[in-house]
């Protein structure tokens, strides 16, 4: 999230003393203010209780029952529980951070399916202090006046001191790479960086090392093409980052990868986010490596990362490849590009990679569920619910995976939901810091 400043203008329900209400509806009770006010009811439907927002959210109330339809539950701050489904009513979903908007949660007895995905909101592993600890509120920069930049210089002094900032991108920045010259964006804890409109170009490879709290949104890089050299990924995640949130950005012929997350970072999401090769000619699309090695012990026990809602295209391996993580893959559709090259494989467990490869959508790949690299202790890759279209090799899951810590289901899609949901709103689409699609 990007701090109440834009949680209140575009995600969260209007609130007043006891909430308000729609038509035909009581109003929640119990709101508190433009972060997390009462939830509004349905017409015929049942009212709830909102939840008050807190660093860490507070829970989503019980929805009270309604005379037909179904009521929406109460919102709270991320991190908070869900609120109790009542006759005729859902449940709040887990909630969001300081200022957003929870999705809404299972249905009750009478009440609708899920409402489905709630784009301004982190989920997932960011969402968590590690694979055995509590909940964590990402904030970024929080609710502080926002730095509005036009130059990669003004970026990079903001993105690097020791404050916490909200940072909007205002044009194309940067001079871009080649290997390891040119422009890298080093990120240091409690920054919002976003893009100020739909498209916003970033010149420049982001390197995240050593960080905590960062959120990355609405920027689009695209590197000089892949090739076998050590070189810049687009980003790097490493040296024990965690509770980074990317979303709604674009990865484009990365050098050596387009998004490597190495080296003991933990708690990463990547929601709605494109990972994509389109320049030919290029032999290493090798998209998104996690761990750079078997003999890696910094990143033992650590690694958990969520994939949610992506959209890797023309990428020939590595979507992701993974050592020693917990990973969970789930809601995200794979297409080829036969003009870039063959996709020959998709998700890979490898070393001591615990993967949970759930309801995504896979068209064209070669052994999308692959199994090859499969070694240690504890390497497994559940399959769950995934369709494949087109694809050939194998298709079937290994072993049980782990179950994951943080709410999802309330908005997660089944497999053949995801294409449709994905292409409309992957990418640098936001119009504006506060958007949502």
């Amino acid at each position: 999230m990007l701090g109440p400043f834009v949680w209140a203008v575009a995600c969260a329900p209007a609130s007043h003393t006891g909430g308000s209400s729609a038509t035909g509806g009581n109003a929640g009770t119990g709101g508190s203010s433009t972060a997390g006010g009462g939830g509004a009811r349905a017409s015929g439907g049942a009212s709830a209780t909102g939840g008050a927002l807190g660093s860490g959210g507070a829970s989503g109330g019980t929805g009270v029952a309604g005379s037909a339809g179904s009521g929406a539950g109460g919102r709270a701050g991320i991190g908070g529980a869900a609120g109790a489904p009542a006759a005729g009513g859902r449940s709040g979903a887990g909630g969001a951070a300081s200022g957003g908007a929870a999705a809404a949660g299972t249905s009750g007895s009478g009440g609708g399916a899920p409402a489905g995905p709630d784009p301004c909101k982190p989920l997932g592993w960011a969402t968590r202090t590690g694979r055995s600890g509590s909940t964590f509120t990402v904030t970024g920069g929080g609710n502080v006046t926002p730095n509005v930049v036009k130059t990669f210089a003004e970026l990079q002094q903001y993105a690097s001191d020791g404050q916490a900032r909200v940072i909007h991108i205002d044009g194309t920045l940067g001079a871009g790479w080649s290997g390891t010259s040119g422009d890298r964006l080093e990120i240091k804890s409690n920054k919002t960086i976003v893009g100020l409109r739909a498209g916003t170009r970033l010149n420049a490879a982001v390197h995240i090392n050593g960080a905590s709290n960062v959120i990355l949104r609405n920027i689009v890089i695209r590197g000089p093409g892949s090739n076998e050299d050590q070189a810049w990924d687009n980003l790097n995640i490493e040296g024990d980052s965690k509770n980074v949130w990317v979303d709604h950005c674009e990865f484009w012929d990365g050098q050596d990868g387009n998004v490597d997350v190495v080296k003991g970072a933990d708690t990463v999401t990547f929601t709605w986010c494109i990972f994509g090769y389109a320049l030919p000619g290029h032999p290493h699309n090798l998209s998104n490596l996690i761990a750079s090695s078997d003999n890696e012990p910094v990143s033992e026990g650590k690694l958990d990362i969520t994939f949610m809602f992506n959209w890797w295209n023309g990428a020939m391996e590595r979507q992701p490849r993974c050592r020693y993580g917990y990973i969970h893959v789930v809601n995200n559709f794979y297409t080829s590009n036969p003009a870039v090259g063959a996709s020959k494989l998709g998700v890979t467990n490898g070393f001591s990679c615990n993967v949970r490869t759930e309801n995504n959508h896979f068209v064209g790949q070669n052994d999308p569920i692959d199994l090859g690299k499969q070694a240690g202790a504890g390497s497994v890759q559940e399959e769950i619910g995934n369709e494949f279209e087109s694809c050939t090799g194998n298709q079937k899951g290994s072993g049980t995976a782990f179950t994951p810590p943080y709410e999802y289901k309330s908005f997660m899609v089944p497999a053949s939901a995801v294409k449709a949901l994905v292409q409309k709103n992957a990418g640098a689409t936001l119009a504006s810091p506060p958007a949502c699609p």
